[in-house]
């Protein structure tokens, strides 16, 4: 069970999260939970109005809920009144990370091979079977756990936390902050081939630029960021990417983007800042993504899309259009008998 470091009071919590407590204000909450799965002592959030419901039911300790919200019937002891409650919530759970996470030493496995001409800077931790090779870098309280590779003069940031099995390739960077989860691969080769015109045989482009994550990035497990062929694939800061990506050579991703899990990025495609790119969705390559995009889940992106766009569908359309024409299209079959029987009065043979 997660537990905050003490007991507190919905009186205690709302001045915690800066809200307005209602209820029973002397009521302690000890830990957290889904709404589902609240008991008294947890704390729950609820903003989608699709879950009140369940809020009237569910016997928690203290509901955070917002202004607009805030009538709305719960079993909870308490209420909180807060203008975002997931982020009130996730004060809460930082508070359980940060009391209950296990300590890292700052220490190197005598297991781990660490070149001669690596450079790690004070309070690094280097976990077993890990390989930081020759002029590669590493800043001061970083974590790398069992079994990652640094390439030769790879560059990783301060207090960055990188999973086992992460691969950081040759020459790329890794700014500061930057969390890396398991199996990730950052920097391996673009998919960049000649194909013979004449005999049909593909010739490996040699692909020697790099991928350079800045600042305060989240990387999912088993993401995968090519070089570039010559320059740099770019993630700016902040982005934060779900598990299973693939982000393809020379792509320039901007600031404080988000991207869902098995979405594709095609290579030199420049996608800008504040975008959101939904589960599986496709982008082609040499495209322009404005900034503030919303790319839906399993749309495909074959041309640019311009600033603040929302997306829907495949080929790529705004949602609107793209929404009326799935109500068109569930509506042929009804349309197809009509057209066939005025083809009939008008003593024309249906056509198939």
């Amino acid at each position: 069970m997660k537990t905050l470091p003490k007991p507190l009071s919905i009186a205690d919590v709302a001045f915690i999260v800066g809200g307005e407590a209602l209820g029973d204000l002397a009521h302690e909450v000890t830990g957290v939970a889904d709404l589902a799965d609240a008991g008294p002592s947890d704390a729950v959030f609820l903003e989608n109005r699709k879950y009140t419901a369940l809020a009237a039911t569910a016997p928690a300790g203290c509901l955070f809920l917002a202004p607009e919200l805030k009538g709305t019937p719960c079993a909870a002891k308490g209420k909180v009144i807060v203008d975002e409650p997931r982020a009130a919530f996730a004060k809460l759970v930082r508070m359980i990370d940060e009391h209950g996470r296990t300590k890292v030493l700052p220490t190197h496995s005598p297991k781990a091979s660490i070149h001669g001409k690596a450079a790690l800077g004070p309070n690094v931790s280097v976990g077993d079977f890990v390989v930081i090779e020759r002029g590669a870098a590493v800043g001061e309280n970083t974590i790398i756990m069992p079994q990652v590779y640094i390439g030769v003069n790879a560059k990783v940031g301060r207090n960055c936390l990188i999973y086992p099995q992460v691969v950081i390739r040759e020459d790329c960077v890794v700014g500061d902050g930057v969390i890396i989860h398991p199996g990730a691969v950052i920097g391996a080769d673009g998919f960049g081939f000649l194909t013979d015109k004449k005999t049909g045989r593909h010739t490996k482009i040699p692909q020697i630029g790099n991928v350079v994550v800045e600042a305060g990035c989240e990387i999912g497990a088993n993401v995968t960021i090519d070089r570039g062929a010559v320059g740099s694939t770019v993630v700016k800061s902040g982005t934060q990417i779900d598990n299973l990506v693939q982000i393809g050579h020379n792509a320039k991703l901007g600031r404080d983007c988000v991207v869902v899990s098995q979405t594709g990025i095609a290579g030199s495609t420049t996608i800008g800042n504040n975008v959101i790119l939904a589960g599986q969705a496709g982008v082609a390559g040499h495209l322009t993504i404005g900034d503030g995009a919303i790319i839906t889940a399993q749309t495909g992106v074959m041309s640019d899309v311009p600033p603040k766009s929302v997306l829907f569908g495949s080929p790529g359309r705004p949602h609107r259009e793209a929404f009326k024409l799935q109500a068109l299209f569930s509506r042929l079959p009804e349309l197809f008998d009509k057209v066939k029987e005025l083809e009939k009065k008008l003593g024309a043979s249906a056509k198939t």
